[in-house]
């Protein structure tokens, strides 16, 4: 009869703390793996939401136009803190072709970044009554009363956009500018427990949307304004130039390495903003 010899207790042991050992291992380097792939993905994420910002919110207020010691109408920050700003954000331009009335405005040569709506008004230029000088010239605000018209040309065969007005109350002369805005608002708010920027169309009446996010509770969003001097102003007429500076967090905390604890990451940027027209 033969003797079938199995394993040992102690063998058995052996090899349970071998694979013990070896499956610990392996855990680790799977799960440190993954700890710097989250990382890396959070640090991605970051960076491109404070890039972006450092490229949509410069470009939204590099056309805010700001006359140094001008009127109202030449001055298009309408309210601003340290968090938010609100402001004309020019949409399009064209120049009075003929057909155009006091309720009308026939446009040739326009652009801008999107079409004229309903919801938006228009700037009408208005040389006054000695056109050699500029100390009489304004901007006559008005609201659009519809939709652009479609299918209109000038005198001379070009196509025109025809923007309908509130009664200007005169015919505007050929080749006066006009240029449509909105009205906006770029402010720091807080969702889900976290600070986000966002954007509003108080002219279309819409609620604040998300523009980048998550930044910093306590320095997300700063807007400094500065004058000529560089140095901070309160008064509207005197600004030159504003400083946004973006703190930007990352959505989730990461391992830094090492056996720290998980933390968010943090990227900054600051850019320095001219205004249009406000010249040094």
């Amino acid at each position: 009869m033969r003797n079938h010899r199995g394993f040992s207790l102690i063998e058995l042991l052996v090899v349970l703390m071998i694979m013990t050992i070896v499956t610990g291992g392996i855990y680790k380097l799977l799960n440190s793996t993954q700890r710097i792939s989250r990382a890396q993905t959070e640090r991605i994420d970051l960076q491109s939401n404070v890039r972006s910002a450092s490229i949509v919110v410069p470009n939204e207020l590099r056309e805010i136009n700001n006359v140094v010691g001008g009127t109202a109408s030449q001055i298009d920050i309408i309210a601003k803190s340290d968090t938010s700003i609100q402001y004309r954000a020019m949409r399009g331009m064209g120049f009075v072709c003929t057909g155009t009335t006091s309720t009308q405005l026939r446009l040739s040569n326009w652009t801008g970044y999107r079409a004229a709506q309903s919801t938006d008004q228009v700037y009408v230029f208005n040389d006054g009554a000695k056109t050699s000088i500029g100390s009489d010239d304004s901007w006559d605000t008005r609201q659009l009363t519809g939709n652009p018209v479609a299918g209109n040309t000038c005198a001379v065969g070009i196509p025109a956009t025809t923007l309908p007005i509130a009664d200007l109350g005169r015919v505007p002369n050929i080749g006066d500018p006009v240029r449509t805005f909105e009205v906006m608002v770029l402010s720091l708010y807080e969702n889900g427990g976290q600070r986000w920027l966002g954007m509003q169309s108080v002219s279309t009446g819409g609620a604040l949307q998300p523009l980048l996010g998550p930044l910093a509770p306590t320095n997300g969003i700063r807007f400094t304004y500065l004058d000529a001097n560089g140095a901070v102003t309160a008064v509207n007429a005197n600004i030159r130039s504003i400083v946004v500076s973006v703190n930007g967090v990352s959505s989730l905390k990461v391992s830094k390495g090492g056996n720290a604890n998980n933390q968010y990451l943090a990227e900054a940027i600051t850019t320095q903003v001219a205004l249009r027209n406000a010249l040094r």
